[in-house]
């Protein structure tokens, strides 16, 4: 469906390197920080949760970005206008429950 009339945003390339990150920050946290597992696992669902969720909505038909890297970043940063949006349900549903676990879990913390 991605590939209707245009260019294939790389959403699964921008939620992988997103999730290393999560992770990163929230090894930082726990090895500089000291924090108690059930902040650790709050901090994670909550960053996984919204990256999920943001990651979940996917436009259909983008332009193809130009070959210079520079004009990249700028097309990137660029609204398109008119571009349909397609969403990946096991993602929404996913981040939702990530964000409704790290709610939960926030509130057993003292």
């Amino acid at each position: 469906m991605q590939f209707k009339g245009g260019y294939r945003y790389p959403s699964n390339l921008i939620l992988t390197v997103l999730t290393v990150l999560i992770f990163s920050i929230t090894g930082f946290f726990c090895y500089y920080r000291s924090f108690n597992i059930l902040k650790i696992i709050t901090l994670f669902l909550n960053l996984e949760g919204t990256v999920l969720i943001a990651s979940s909505l996917t436009p259909i038909g983008l332009a193809p970005p130009p070959q210079k890297f520079t004009e990249k970043i700028r097309w990137f940063f660029k609204q398109q206008g008119g571009i349909p949006l397609a969403y990946n349900q096991v993602m929404l549903y996913g981040g939702l429950l990530c964000l409704f676990i790290a709610t939960v879990t926030s509130q057993l913390i003292d």
